[in-house]
């Protein structure tokens, strides 16, 4: 199956989830968003801060944690995708690949929290950090949530993958204006926008490996019904 076909995919799946049909749903999850956001911002302070971490940081918080945001991209990219065939002429497999994933991560980052907030919901429970614990205990998607950072870091190998190779990154780059002319702006930014995160690392590793290491940790940790973490990691 091509990228693309499997983008298509992801915004089918994307657009069935029931938040979108439900406005107290919906604002409770962009609840839930706002403090994952202030958490993984809290407990990854020291990296996040780094002044060479700062545009990946912002591309974790931005592009694959966006809320409300990533519903524009994903509405962009559902009128697109139906002619997009000629953007798999201009960009190169891998990239659009790339891309692919990390639109993957985005979605299910977003369904995991809708369902955190689907039982804050039931519960008639604030989003605050004892409610939240309880939250993740009750759905109990430690693996899920294995497999959402697993696919991070796989997003940003990747992408360091073309970044780090001549030809792809010229390719990419010659495509741009192609790609605008097209109307094929929201895909190519997405993905332009990891390469330009990465590219003050010296190596995506020495922030994906510490990020990806903690937050794995922290899962751990909060599924452990014997013992409550402190502050989830923080």
């Amino acid at each position: 199956m091509s990228a693309l076909a499997n983008l298509q995919q992801h915004l089918d799946r994307y657009w069935a989830l029931p938040y979108h049909q439900n406005e107290a749903l919906h604002a409770k999850l962009n609840e839930v968003q706002d403090w994952q956001r202030a958490r993984i911002r809290s407990t990854h302070k020291a990296l996040f801060e780094q002044p060479k971490n700062k545009p990946m940081a912002d591309y974790f918080l931005t592009q694959l944690y966006g809320g409300d945001d990533f519903k524009v991209l994903a509405e962009q990219l559902g009128r697109i995708l139906p002619k997009a065939k000629k953007l798999q002429r201009l960009a190169k497999e891998e990239s659009l690949e790339a891309g692919s994933m990390g639109i993957q991560a985005a979605i299910l980052a977003i369904e995991l929290d809708m369902h955190l907030a689907q039982w804050l919901l039931e519960n008639d429970l604030p989003v605050n950090e004892d409610n939240m614990l309880a939250a993740y205990r009750a759905v109990d998607e430690a693996k899920e949530r294995r497999t959402q950072i697993n696919n991070l870091k796989e997003v940003c190998y990747r992408t360091d993958k073309h970044l780090n190779s001549f030809m792809l990154k010229k390719a990419f780059g010659l495509a741009k204006s192609t790609a605008y002319r097209h109307n094929f702006q929201p895909l190519y930014d997405f993905i332009d926008a990891g390469f330009k995160a990465m590219k003050p690392l010296s190596s995506v590793s020495s922030f994906i490996e510490p990020f990806c290491t903690r937050e794995l940790q922290i899962i751990d940790e909060v599924h452990d019904t014997n013992s409550k973490p402190l502050s989830f990691g923080v």
